[in-house]
């Protein structure tokens, strides 16, 4: 099991300290898809780039842990972590043309995910790199756009935004990780090619029976893919649980506001539901009370204390003063 508890991160700013992550725990198990949902802002990426160890310079995990089995990572140190990266842990960024070399070709880059974990012949090492290209959909079929020797010679330019991101996952699966972080990896994409990335991701999973961390600010797609959800805000969680169960029955006001917000056609016809204001910078955020508080039509007095969280049922939270 991948198990975060009580992870708290800062960042130090123009000599000020602000916490970035506050008091964040969740967990997943193998062949489990974990969504972390929220808006841009809300701390999603934090929590993927705490789990694999890439925090800059001025950011620093403060209280909690991330257990990876029974070894805590937040004691690991980078080399120990360069062992544990694309065979236990992986992930997928964001922004595929950001992530990939722009200077060196596809193949060569699907090579280095092998040879920093393993001592491969040429021969081993083509075949490696053919067989996760052939994992991630592109085919063995001469003169097609799709066609794996073409690709492999290809800079990352020369792809389309559905052909470089299955790159990224063939990169990020090379080694079997037993968990797989995905942040936004269908963003960019439009609607046919980011069903068949989702798709993708999906296949691999029941493949390899992977965990996963999915992140998206899109509450569709969280539903379509995912067995749990954490729903974020302000670098909190302030609703935890099955998926079915949260949009079936939300509990937080923050958590209805995101569902009322999808388009519907059975409302066609009326304006669409927005969340009005924005999510508070950090030099904004107040330990004292619901960080929602200015956003929530529901708040009341009470709202002002210090927020607990409430364990409803089957492992299901929520940190909302309408619960106790």
């Amino acid at each position: 099991m991948l198990n975060v508890t009580n992870l708290t991160v800062e960042i130090r700013e123009n000599k000020q300290s602000y916490e970035v992550l506050s008091d964040i725990s969740l967990s997943v198990e193998k062949n489990q898809t974990l969504g972390l949902v929220g808006e841009s802002g809300c701390g999603k990426s934090m929590i993927a780039s705490s789990i694999m160890g890439l925090l800059r310079k001025n950011k620093r995990i403060t209280a909690g842990s991330i257990y990876l089995d029974d070894t805590d990572l937040t004691k690991y140190s980078e080399k120990e972590y360069e062992q544990i990266r694309g065979t236990k842990l992986s992930m997928i960024f964001q922004d595929s043309m950001a992530s990939l070399n722009p200077l060196i070709k596809i193949g060569k880059q699907i090579e280095e995910a092998y040879k920093i974990h393993y001592k491969l012949t040429k021969s081993e090492l083509k075949n490696k790199v053919n067989n996760s290209l052939a994992d991630v959909g592109f085919k063995n079929t001469p003169n097609t756009i799709n066609n794996i020797d073409n690709i492999i010679n290809k800079y990352p330019h020369n792809l389309s935004g559905g052909q470089r991101q299955r790159v990224m996952i063939a990169i990020a699966i090379a080694c079997n990780p037993q968990y797989l972080i995905a942040d936004e990896p269908t963003t960019a994409l439009d609607v046919t090619t980011q069903n068949k990335i989702l798709n993708l991701i999906k296949n691999i999973q029941e493949k390899n029976n992977m965990g996963i961390i999915f992140i998206s600010h899109d509450i569709t797609v969280i539903n379509n893919l995912c067995t749990h959800i954490g729903v974020m805000y302000a670098g909190k969680i302030v609703e935890y649980g099955k998926t079915y169960d949260i949009i079936k029955d939300p509990k937080h006001p923050y958590t209805k506001a995101l569902i009322q917000s999808i388009p519907n056609t059975d409302n066609k016809n009326k304006p669409l539901t927005a969340i009005d204001g924005f999510v508070p910078a950090l030099n904004e955020r107040k330990n004292s009370e619901c960080i929602f508080y200015d956003r929530c039509k529901d708040r009341t007095d009470k709202c002002k204390a210090e927020i607990k969280d409430v364990q409803i049922d089957n492992n299901r939270k929520v940190s909302c003063t309408l619960y106790y």
